[in-house]
């Protein structure tokens, strides 16, 4: 039961609308959604699959430094090592690129450690979640992400959202920084009642955090994603004490001694929960396990995730409960996949895939028709 091979299929996804961070827009639409499929076949001839999606604008890889993490230093490593030893396995990758404040290549990384959860699952024959064991809720609902210019589009994505079936819609502020209050408000007016939240993706600094904090609690809204930039740990604070908001981070929620840190300075109050940024399943549920042990919400994420991501990402959510509506938005930005049938999703809620490992088929055809040269 060890690895024997570990493949690495570049893609290129068709896009059917861009997503604007407050660095620009996370990529273009010639640009398409790249994504790295990850194939690790064992001694016995049994396959796992995982994927490893970088996006450049929100953190430092790319997806030329994800192929090359994999296929020049990961896989070799890996080969002939036990399909059940996790840990190890990790430990041998973070020997290869090593990790500090986060797991170093974190998205290269996850590509590897997923596609070993969907073989362990597949060779005991239980799902990812089952394997994680826990089940707390088998759906969960998504959230409608709203990247808007001006309150006028917020609200026709926020009530074309409603009709959808979304029970959440999660902001993108700090890119229009005069209008962010009342494009937050428009979005609160027009959901009839569903979860808001705003992300500011580290776009204020301390004085504009503070302030719209004090706008967004006037719009009744109660949760603020990363407001501030991650290393500033006098600003998070600052904003801890100074405003009703659960303030939850995500770009500093990347690895979990920075984490524990920042738990220790009393400057975290939840964390999004992102497979892909700390490096994995492996990581994500010690994160998820942390967060819930140290009285912290938890709220799930995910960087535009194709669908290997996205149900690795809806395996782990449903094991740690998560009730809120989560940002998986691959669905919403992503025309065409690679599967051989599509996800579980009704009405904008994702149930939980029942079959072996992650639940999913991949359509070899789908492989070729959307390769990537890189």
């Amino acid at each position: 039961m060890r690895i024997q091979t570990i493949d690495v299929f570049p893609l290129r996804l068709p896009m059917k609308a861009v997503l604007t961070l407050p660095r620009g827009p996370s990529r273009t639409l010639d640009e398409g959604k790249r994504t790295a499929l990850v194939r690790i076949t064992d001694s016995d001839g049994n396959v796992g699959w995982g994927e490893a999606s970088p996006s450049r604008r929100w953190s430092a890889e790319t997806m030329e430094s994800a192929v090359s993490s994999i296929r020049e230093y990961l896989a070799p490593a890996l080969i002939g090592h036990d399909v059940f030893d996790l840990a190890g396995a990790h430990a041998k990758m973070n020997q290869e690129l090593a990790s500090g404040l986060d797991p170093g290549q974190p998205i290269a990384k996850s590509g590897v450690d997923i596609a070993l959860h969907d073989l362990i699952g597949k060779r005991l024959g239980i799902s990812v979640q089952d394997w994680l064991g826990a089940k707390r809720v088998d759906r969960i609902p998504l959230a409608r992400l709203v990247s808007a210019a001006t309150p006028e589009e917020a609200a026709r994505i926020t009530t074309a959202g409603v009709a959808e079936g979304y029970q959440g819609f999660k902001v993108k502020v700090g890119h229009h920084k005069a209008l962010d209050a009342d494009i937050v408000r428009a979005v609160v007016d027009a959901a009839q009642g569903a979860f808001v939240w705003p992300d500011a993706n580290q776009g204020y600094a301390l004085e504009e955090a503070l302030r719209m904090a004090r706008a967004f609690e006037r719009c009744g809204v109660t949760l603020f994603e990363q407001p501030v930039a991650m290393s500033d740990v006098y600003a998070m604070r600052k904003l801890l004490s100074s405003c009703g908001l659960t303030v939850a981070l995500d770009e500093a929620a990347m690895g979990m001694p920075y984490v524990i840190e920042l738990i220790r300075r009393d400057a975290v109050e939840g964390l999004a929960i992102k497979v892909s940024k700390v490096g994995g399943l492996h990581y994500a549920r010690q994160m998820c396990d942390l967060a819930l042990n140290a009285g912290l919400a938890l709220i799930g994420s995910g960087l535009m995730d194709a669908p290997i991501g996205f149900a690795a990402s809806i395996h782990l959510f449903a094991a740690y409960g998560i009730t809120l509506p989560v940002d998986l938005n691959g669905p919403q930005f992503i025309a065409e996949d690679y599967l051989a049938r599509p996800l579980p999703i009704e009405r904008q809620v994702a149930r939980v895939p029942q079959a072996p490992g992650l639940g999913i088929e991949i359509d070899a055809a789908k492989l070729e028709r959307f390769a990537l040269d890189v």
